[in-house]
């Protein structure tokens, strides 16, 4: 009765939806301040330090938000923690779109940023947990969708008001998709798998019931579930951070975690519109570039997982692709800027063509993937807590990125910084190769017994 109850009331889609749409504010507010920081100072005085704090601001929060989140997300819920995240956006947008001096603009953007520090953790872990193993790439892969979709409305947005210079009507629109997102995941199920952990089996049933449609499939991974679970308490609470297989997978979580931003996806985000200004274009054109390759990114993404190709073709070798392609885009563009003259048309066409192949390579390959790829290796006792310390590594190679960006571009020019984003990408390739295994296919479950067996097989706890 309870199954059929929530089978009703929610659809699959709406639930991946809403799971998603603390994703789209992770993208809005996060882009939108390429554009918001070229107005400000016609309100309040900015500093180039002061203007790297107020875009920092957010990345600093985003840290707290992350390492805070999933052992939250552990102890109550991942359906709670994201209806907290809605709260959180909401005030945040609020505050910062009203703000009468810099340090409220740069507290408020702290706000922002402790929600974007949440998403980022609850939102594929709620997805990867929900979906089914079949088409869990693919599901997990609707975090980054959702994300490129906010950089592009944010990069819409940002261009529609640059005529009128509106920065705070550029936060205060951040407003509506928080206040949504807090009221609708009010009616939105927990994941299974959490609630499970949490001592609600039979709500766990009718969720999965709910959610696949078939009595028999559900109960058959409701079954694998409290197996898991039974293992964990059987030897004592199963996997914790300071044993060492867990331990091996959080150095890889964390070096994967760092690898995405190192090449530098964060300067192009937050920085892309002053670079392009730099070239010579004006705010508006550098605006309306930011929105059409926003467009172009969605369908890019679009694409992706329509094709299933994370799933079919596993997610090594789409980490692997998109380092290639990244890292051509950055070296085409650094080699540009160092050789050819400023406000030269060549310049501003291949830098144009070669940020839309960088943008557009991430958006497909490490954009979504390091998130699935993270969802999955971590064990369900330690899943949340696991998950916040490898996006805390994230947040903090994207606070290098987005504060020494303009000091090395002011110092050695912003062809030299892209030339060695590049190298780092080239660097990275065969530590990818080496170090990441291939999950495709796999339910969480199983591959939690793989990671732990393999351990044991070797002599290792």
């Amino acid at each position: 009765m309870v199954a059929s109850l929530f089978a009703a009331r929610v659809s699959t889609r709406r639930v991946y939806a809403l799971g998603a749409l603390a994703a789209v504010l992770f993208g809005y507010d996060s882009g939108v301040i390429g554009a918001v920081i070229l107005f400000v100072p016609r309100d309040l005085p900015l500093t180039p330090l002061v203007e790297g704090v107020v875009v920092s601001a957010t990345v600093f929060g985003a840290m707290v938000g992350a390492l805070g989140s999933g052992p939250v997300a552990d102890r109550l819920g991942r359906q709670r923690v994201l209806v907290v995240a809605g709260v959180v956006f909401t005030a945040g947008a609020l505050g910062a779109g009203v703000a009468v001096s810099v340090a409220m603009l740069v507290v408020f953007r702290l706000v922002v940023g402790l929600g974007v520090g949440i998403a980022s953790v609850v939102v594929p872990l709620y997805l990867a947990e929900i979906a089914p193993a079949w088409d869990r790439g693919v599901v997990t892969s609707l975090n980054q969708y959702m994300i490129i979709v906010g950089t592009a409305l944010a990069a819409a947005v940002g261009y529609g008001l640059a005529f009128t210079g509106s920065w705070r009507w550029m936060l205060l629109i951040g407003v509506f998709p928080a206040v949504v997102l807090m009221v609708g995941m009010l009616a939105m199920p927990d994941t299974p798998r959490s609630l499970v952990r949490r001592g609600h089996a039979e709500r766990a049933r009718a969720v999965l019931v709910g959610l696949r449609g078939d009595a028999a499939l559900a109960e058959g991974e409701l079954t694998e579930i409290l197996e898991l679970e039974a293992r964990r308490r059987d030897t004592g609470g199963g996997a914790r951070l300071s044993a060492g297989w867990v331990r091996r997978l959080l150095v890889l979580g964390a070096l994967l975690a760092v690898f995405q931003q190192v090449t530098g996806i964060n300067a192009m985000v937050y920085y892309a519109p002053i670079v392009l200004t730099g070239l010579g274009v004006s705010a508006r054109t550098a605006l309306l570039f930011g929105a059409l390759n926003g467009v172009l990114n969605i369908l890019t993404i679009a694409a992706v997982v329509r094709s299933k190709v994370v799933d079919r073709r596993g997610r090594k070798p789409v980490l692997l692709a998109g380092l290639v392609g990244m890292s051509a885009g950055l070296f085409a563009v650094g080699a540009a800027a160092l050789v050819l003259p400023v406000r030269s048309s060549a310049l501003f066409v291949i830098a144009v063509a070669a940020l839309v192949v960088f943008t557009n390579t991430f958006s497909a390959t490490w954009g979504p993937v390091l998130w699935v790829v993270l969802a999955e290796i971590f064990p369900l006792a330690i899943r949340g807590s696991a998950m916040a310390i490898a996006t805390l590594f994230n947040w903090m190679a994207a606070f290098g990125v987005s504060l020494t960006f303009p000091t090395l571009a002011a110092l050695a020019g912003p062809g030299a910084v892209f030339i060695g984003y590049a190298v780092a990408g080239v660097v990275i390739f065969p530590i990818v190769w080496w170090i990441v295994p291939e999950t495709k296919e796999h339910s969480l479950e199983s591959l939690e017994a793989a990671f732990r067996d393999v351990a044991s097989a070797g002599g290792r706890r």
